[in-house]
């Protein structure tokens, strides 16, 4: 019996690949399985392995002045953000009308299922669109009411909680989820349901819907002004927990800006937004880790974007901010948000922000090896369709990046997760089409 034990443990263990120690390691089989290890080398999972390599990592990339250029551009050329002090009195109802239509139907037209793996039929398309309200938009402008978030709230392209799917059992892609605003976010709120408990505004980077319960109403310049208190702090953590009267409240996510009041020992007091029981703006005091914050934002470096990305490894993979994780933009997003610099929402519009990017579509693969290999370290994204990743730098001639990635394909089931890959994983070299560089744009050199 021992003989056969020991000789099933021999097979099991010559089954595996003899790989090289930058690929992932699979199993000789032709059934699908999971990615055991990316990376047999157990150093590249260390930020400090990659800072090492980089010339001057404490070099800036920006300056907080390049940087608020930086977001200029792209709010006002680009676009693709909408800073608060931006947002108008009123607005178009026809163009309100509009954008909550192309929402619905644009979700209408692609999702078939619901969480359970019951067909959507039309009756639930038709309440929901009666539910909409779209009748109480009769005049020609609608004046904007403005709010911010009191706690992580989801943001959905239509007002329900349900989850709506593209394809059945495919529970981790929920198509309603448009996107996840943390505590202190402002809102432009436009429209309302009937019943007062969903509200339909523009955020930073992304429109949609969010709950009454998640939102305080307030005057506009109280809203600017907490927006723009001096004395803050960003988080710097993966995760930082959020404490009032020293109980567990929420928690926030990186690159979140609050007003500082004070610290004590290992404590911080910060300045929130909270809701009265009217469903009005006030502000409390709550209490965040120090150690989890920096006074101020991080100054826009190498050591910065690569210590502040490790921090992510191996945390789970959430669609759309779905379980209150990232996706590959928001990954993104939240690294170089503790610099002060603010990116869109979704891939395709970061591989266009500022104004160096490198279109690289169509060239062979050693050609955008070498243009890569040439790029700021700290600065570089790379973006395939559907997907962004940051470029981490070299490892025996192949270029590497960290990514929160879904990752699933038809050797392997989902890696799901935050993690150091070659460019090769999923043949990504072939498939970039655009290197873009976070840095000062051509206008202001």
């Amino acid at each position: 019996m021992k003989k056969y034990l020991l000789i099933s443990f021999i097979l099991l263990l010559t089954a595996c690949q003899e790989v090289s120690d930058n690929k992932p390691v699979l199993c000789d089989t032709k059934e699908r399985q999971p990615v055991i290890i990316v990376n047999k080398n157990r150093h590249l999972h260390m930020s400090e392995y990659w800072i090492d390599q980089i010339k001057e990592p404490d070099n800036l990339i920006m300056n907080a002045d390049e940087i608020e250029a930086f977001n200029t551009y792209t709010a006002k050329q680009q676009h693709m953000l909408t800073r608060f002090k931006d947002v108008g009195s009123l607005y178009g109802g026809s163009w309100v009308r509009e954008s909550i239509t192309r929402a619905f139907f644009g979700l209408r037209n692609s999702v078939h299922y619901f969480e359970d793996g019951n067909k959507i039929d039309n009756r639930f398309f038709s309440t929901m669109q009666r539910y909409l309200s779209l009748d109480l938009l009769q005049d020609a402008s609608v004046e904007t009411r403005y709010a911010m978030t009191v706690n992580y709230t989801d943001q959905r392209v239509i007002p329900t909680e349900l989850a709506l799917l593209k394809k059945r059992d495919e529970i981790h892609f929920d198509r309603n989820q448009n996107s996840a605003l943390d505590i202190g976010t402002p809102i432009a709120i436009l429209h309302s349901t009937e019943d007062g408990q969903w509200h339909y505004g523009m955020g930073p980077t992304s429109s949609g819907w969010v709950k009454d319960s998640d939102i305080a109403f307030g005057d506009q310049k109280e809203i600017a002004d907490y927006l723009d208190m001096k004395n803050f702090v960003v988080t710097t953590a993966a995760k930082t927990a959020l404490l009032i009267g020293g109980r567990y409240h929420d928690y926030l996510r990186m690159g979140v800006r609050l007003p500082v009041i004070m610290t004590i020992d290992d404590m911080s007091m910060v300045l929130i937004p909270m809701r009265n029981e009217h469903g009005k703006l006030i502000l409390g005091n709550a209490t965040v880790k120090t150690e989890n914050t920096h006074k101020g934002y991080l100054p826009y470096t190498p050591r910065t974007i690569l210590t502040q990305a490790f921090k992510f490894l191996h945390a789970p993979y959430g669609w759309g901010g779905m379980y209150g994780e990232q996706d590959c933009s928001k990954f993104i997003q939240e690294i170089y948000a503790t610099t002060g610099l603010y990116l869109p929402r979704n891939s395709a519009s970061q591989s266009n922000a500022g104004s160096f990017q490198t279109v690289i579509e169509g060239l062979d693969n050693m050609t955008k090896t070498d243009i890569l290999l040439k790029s700021t370290i700290g600065a570089t994204i790379i973006h395939l369709d559907g997907h962004i990743v940051l470029y981490i730098g070299e490892y025996k001639g192949e270029p590497y990046i960290i990514h929160t990635v879904w990752g699933e394909n038809g050797t392997h089931f989902a890696l799901g997760r935050t993690a150091i890959t070659p460019l090769s994983f999923n043949n990504y070299t072939q498939k970039i089409d655009v290197i873009t560089q976070l840095i000062q744009n051509k206008s202001s050199l």
